[in-house]
């Protein structure tokens, strides 16, 4: 064939033998310096970014509504810690101790606070200064019964600061009500001065009960105790108690949710990758508590999930995966490779070519998108399967041309130009297909389209240069192997050949065998939907997924909810009872109550009731350790 009959490609090629031929340092060095340049670029630049909603175009309508409501309103997603027992004192016990823990955590130094919020039951101090103004004006009204009712009883108890104190007012009260039992013998009229102290440890009796009961529980379990809450001083009966804290199944499950702190960053990008690293150090300081809690609290079934926790172990999970499946898929392709050929040296010369294309390939995405998501982290298992095909028809080719007494050189000179050509032309094609999904809206399969596309060209760069380099430093064949090569090939070329002449010579037992493969696959078309259940992608086994079921299955909700925001009052007033008429709409929560009703009466009694209290000071909780001695007095 003369150079005036070859096509464009074909002389591109012919001109890039001669380069290969005669300055090979030219293109081995520069590729493998920027085989480094591209890992070490990698290494340090790349981001995995496991978050859903990076799958969704930013130019929808309704993910620009979700953006915009998230930076209307703040915040991360909940870490949430599942407590599941039968035993609700356990369950109680362990989401107080992690409560405890985290909240000193949350009022440390800027510096080293991982959270900006913790939440497990409905108290009043977690629930903020104004939480009385959520209340119903009915239980501000009990409220305030029971403060006058337990007002001599919070007077008398005020200044106890630990176990011991509060026996030797127990014991003072005693001795009054003793005394004064004595004077009333005596007397002929009594005063509500006098019967005070008897009351007031009548009234405490029932709450001693309970503290000596909590104590004897915290003197079997290591760590520090939770100290007792009102519910301790009031009571209420288990089920009030139980109505206090957040839990699921009829109170077999108990639930504490953390925020990790958010990250203020001017850049974005800078931002995103900071707010990354800080929760997933958040993520493992709840899992470091929980397992030291479970020390003190055994016998529970503990885990972590949320959002934020299932993103970050699909990202761990997800890059361990793909790592494992690409260095399997090309372990796999290099032994076939050698099985095939029955040798070892022309495979892995492919072989490493393809690993100079994977190197060039992840430069180019970090460059181009600079992060990984959970669909495009496969990308590599899929280039190995599709790039080493290059490497396969040149070697192959390479091989045929010195069976039939071609010189080396001669030899990658014809495999370049006829089966280069072939080869280039195959790569186009399948990278145009990869690139053609870039045009989509799904930003998932945008991102990799651009990828795998991208990464086809740059894996047959060194395919067409540095492999056939090395091929012409392989050793040499004697005459004896030529031979034996060149007779077996020769004979698996007539097997080839029969095989092939039999479908030949009977075309309809192919159109028929074809045709009944087509009808059977039809059969089952209709067993193929399309899923939209996001739950359905989470690896499973994960111990948040599993967590994660029992949340949505031990809920009296459904999990999955509507964010609606209003321009104005009157808007939200309507939107809230037209979306209540929905037949798919259970329940909702909203603020429209607490903006439209008349507060007036509600601030008058809180502020009785903050009238009513001021005068109360507590002394500061004793940290020091229990004196046994003295309390064992106080009891006796």
């Amino acid at each position: 064939m003369t150079s005036e009959k070859r096509s464009w490609v074909a002389n591109i090629l012919n001109r890039l033998a001669d380069g290969l031929i005669s300055r090979p340092v030219w293109f081995i060095v520069p590729q493998i310096v920027m085989f480094g340049l591209c890992v070490f670029y990698t290494a340090q630049s790349l981001q995995f970014d496991m978050d859903r909603n990076s799958l969704v175009g930013r130019d929808k309508v309704y993910h620009m509504n979700f953006l915009a409501f998230r930076e209307e309103f703040p915040g991360q997603d909940d870490i949430v810690v599942v407590v599941e027992s039968e035993d609700l004192e356990k369950n109680r016990q362990f989401v107080e101790r992690v409560g405890r823990v985290l909240e000193q955590e949350t009022v440390q130094t800027h510096a080293t606070n991982l959270f900006s919020d913790v939440f497990y039951k409905g108290d009043l101090q977690l629930m903020g200064n104004k939480a009385l103004l959520f209340f119903p004006e009915e239980d501000l009204a009990d409220f305030q019964v029971a403060l006058a009712e337990f007002r001599p009883f919070l007077n008398e108890f005020r200044q106890a600061t630990n176990l011991s104190a509060v026996f030797r007012q127990v014991n003072a009260l005693i001795r009054a009500s003793a005394r004064q039992q004595q004077e009333q013998d005596h007397a002929q009229s009594q005063q509500e001065d006098s019967v005070q102290p008897q009351n007031t440890f009548i009234q405490a009796v029932p709450a001693l009960d309970r503290l000596v009961r909590m104590a004897q529980a915290s003197l079997n379990r290591p760590g520090i105790p939770p100290s007792p809450g009102v519910e301790a001083l009031f009571g209420g009966g288990t089920e009030a108690e139980q109505q206090k804290y957040l839990t699921f199944a009829q109170g077999r499950l108990y639930i504490l949710s953390a925020k990790p702190r958010l990250v203020d960053h001017p850049d974005p990008i800078q931002r995103h990758a900071l707010q990354g690293a800080l929760t997933a150090a958040a993520i493992q300081r709840v899992r470091d508590i929980v397992a030291s809690i479970q020390e003190e609290v055994p016998g529970l079934n503990v885990g972590v999930t949320g959002e934020q926790v299932l993103d970050h172990d699909e990202m761990v999970q997800s890059q361990r995966d793909s790592i494992f499946a690409s260095i399997l898929a090309l372990s796999l392709c290099a032994i076939i490779f050698v099985i095939a050929y029955r040798e070892t040296g022309r495979p892995l010369k492919a072989v490493v070519s393809l690993v100079l294309g994977l190197g060039y390939t992840l430069g180019y995405t970090t460059l181009v998108v600079g992060h990984l998501n959970i669909l495009t982290v496969t990308f590599v298992p899929m280039l190995v399967g599709l790039a080493i095909d290059s490497g396969v028809h040149l070697v192959t080719r390479y091989e045929e041309e010195l069976r039939t007494g071609s010189d080396r050189h001669a030899a990658i000179r014809l495999a370049l130009v006829h089966t280069g050509q072939g080869i280039f032309t195959g790569c186009l094609t399948t990278a145009g297909a990869f690139f053609a999904m870039s045009f989509t809206d799904f930003k998932g399969i945008e991102e990799m389209g651009l990828i795998t596309g991208g990464g086809m060209l740059l894996c047959l760069i060194p395919m067409l240069t540095v492999l056939p380099i090395l091929l012409l430093r392989g050793k040499r064949q004697n005459q004896m192997d030529m031979y034996m090569a060149t007779s077996k090939a020769q004979l698996n070329a007539e097997r080839r050949a029969r095989f092939e002449r039999y479908w030949l010579d009977h075309p309809w037992i192919v159109v028929g065998m074809a045709t009944a493969l087509c009808v059977a696959a039809l059969t089952q078309a209709p067993k193929v939907y399309f899923d939209y259940n996001l739950l359905n992608m989470q690896s499973q086994g994960l111990p948040a997924v599993e967590f994660e079921h029992k949340l949505i299955q031990g809920a009296e909700k459904s999990v999955l909810y509507v964010a609606v925001v209003a321009d104005s009052l009157q808007d939200a007033v309507e939107l809230e009872q037209r979306i209540l008429e929905l037949p798919t709409v259970s329940s909702t929560d909203s603020m429209v109550r607490f903006l439209t009703e008349d507060a007036d009466d509600k601030l008058r009694m809180i502020r009785d009731l903050k009238a009513s209290i001021a005068d109360i000071h507590f002394d500061p909780i004793d940290p020091n350790p229990v004196d046994v001695h003295d309390l064992s007095q106080r009891l006796f």
